[in-house]
Order: C-alpha cells, then sequence, then structure tokens
C-alpha cells in the first residue's frame, strides 16, 4: 500500500483497538535526515548540524533533534491505528541523546481509552541499540469521523 493509497475497508476505528495493543517501530537515524530535518524544520542550531561545535559540547558530537525521534513516534501511531486517528495531545520527556547512526527502536502501548471523545491514550518508550532509553512519554489520538 502506498502513502496515498489505502482501502476504506481496511480502516480501523476506536471499538477495533484493544488496550494492550502494541507497536513497535525501529529506525536509524542517520546525517542525511537529520540534515533535511534541520532544513524542514528550520532548526539549525549547530548542535545538530556542527560537528566541531558538537564536539565541544557535553555530547562529544552531533546530536539529532528530539523532535525528529517525536516523529518516529507518530510513524508508531499510524502504524498501530492507521490513518483513522489524528494527534490531539503529547507528553515528551526527553531522557537522553540520539546520535547520528543511532538505531532508535519506538514502542507505543495502547493504555488507556476515553469513550465519550474516541481518544486512545498511548504510552511511549524510545530506547537506542544499547537499551538506553532516550524519550519516553503519554500521546493522545482522537478517532477521526468520516463522512
Amino acid at each position: 500500500m502506498s502513502a496515498t493509497m489505502f482501502r476504506w475497508n481496511d480502516l480501523l476505528g476506536f471499538d477495533d483497538i484493544a488496550i494492550g495493543r502494541k507497536q513497535v517501530t525501529t529506525r536509524k537515524m542517520t546525517a542525511a535526515e537529520i540534515d533535511a530535518f534541520a532544513w524542514l524544520s528550520g532548526d539549525l542550531n549547530p548542535l545538530h548540524m556542527d560537528q566541531e561545535f558538537a564536539a565541544h559540547s557535553p555530547f562529544g558530537q552531533r546530536v539529532a533533534h528530539g523532535i525528529l525521534t517525536a516523529a518516529v513516534v507518530s510513524m508508531a501511531h499510524t502504524a498501530l491505528t492507521g490513518p483513522g486517528f489524528a494527534y490531539v495531545g503529547q507528553e515528551l520527556r526527553f531522557l537522553g541523546p540520539v546520535f547520528i547512526d543511532d538505531t532508535i527502536t519506538v514502542e507505543v502501548t495502547v493504555v488507556g481509552k476515553k469513550d465519550a471523545k474516541r481518544i486512545l491514550i498511548m504510552d511511549t518508550m524510545v530506547r537506542k541499540q544499547t537499551g538506553e532509553a532516550v524519550l519516553s512519554g503519554l500521546s493522545a489520538l482522537k478517532e477521526l469521523r468520516f463522512a
């Protein structure tokens, strides 16, 4: 299925997604993706863009944008729910740096449901290949109603 094509019959609804449903997504963070995200977002902080500058920081090297890591969380949400939901809230805790060529694993789990508003509450944990936690939080996704 392409990014622009889907089948309406495959669209998941609020009642199709149980508490405990989980999605695990893995992604390698490349220099090219960090550079592209910097230019797209306008966040050209040298901590993300300049190895010499970053080498003098407490991290010792370039760091991926925290929000780029969070974007992979969004990707995991869509993999879990399909396109029938939209972000309506996010709480993020940045716990550690993600560097060029780190592989992150995002695990999102449905931990609650608000029936009246048709909102899913999801727990988020992101770890590097070392097992180190780099991001955690809660998110809220609301079921979309289609005409």
